[in-house]
């Protein structure tokens, strides 16, 4: 078993939404995504496709087989076997109405140690969008609606996102955290749970 590096990128945010992190060459591209909603900060509402050098890799049980091209399912390929050598890249697309882009990239490959707990973050920048903020376009729009208290929108805006929400917070230790309690699922899916 390998630990792969990656560092994925969500595709015209600014301020930049990134995340590297570290995960086992075993898993399966499923648990990847689910890494993946974890560390970027998503909550797993929507339909996700990864595409790899023009191979679709998603969850077959999602999709209408009659409707669109061949494609993997994600339970049925290891992430080892989709990223094979550093510099490997995909894009990631997640939630289909807004259409957020990920480049996700495997930015290294080393030997596991047996002290690593594996998911894990090692270092990010900014906040995840909120879930079904119309897009790209809908959150460059909340993000200026929130630099201005007069805006007329601003009481609305600040009221859905809540009080909390700043666009440059992100913190490994909470999103460790977070993947830690991640990892029980992890090790009974890969049991056969």
């Amino acid at each position: 078993m390998s630990i792969l590096t990656f560092q994925i990128k969500l595709i015209d945010t600014n301020p930049l939404v990134s995340r590297t992190f570290k995960v086992s060459s075993e898993n399966s591209m499923y648990v990847l995504h689910h890494i993946i909603q974890v560390t970027m900060g998503w909550k797993n509402y929507h339909l996700y496709q990864f595409e790899v050098n023009q191979l679709l890799i998603a969850d077959k049980r999602l999709w209408d087989e009659n409707e669109m091209e061949p494609i993997t399912d994600v339970k049925e390929v290891s992430v080892g076997e989709v990223f094979a050598k550093a510099g490997t890249t995909a894009v990631y697309e997640y939630d289909f109405g807004d259409g957020w882009m990920h480049h996700l990239a495997l930015v290294d490959q080393s030997k596991h140690s047996a002290q690593e707990v594996l998911p894990l973050v090692i270092s990010g920048e900014n906040a995840c969008p909120p879930e079904d903020c119309g897009g790209i376009h809908g959150y460059k729009k909340l993000l200026e609606v929130l630099k201005n208290p007069k805006h007329p929108e601003y009481r609305e805006y600040r009221v859905w996102v809540g009080s909390k929400f700043n666009p440059t917070k992100f913190s490994v230790d909470a999103c460790n955290k977070e993947l830690m309690k991640l990892n029980k699922y992890i090790k009974e899916y890969e049991e056969g749970f």
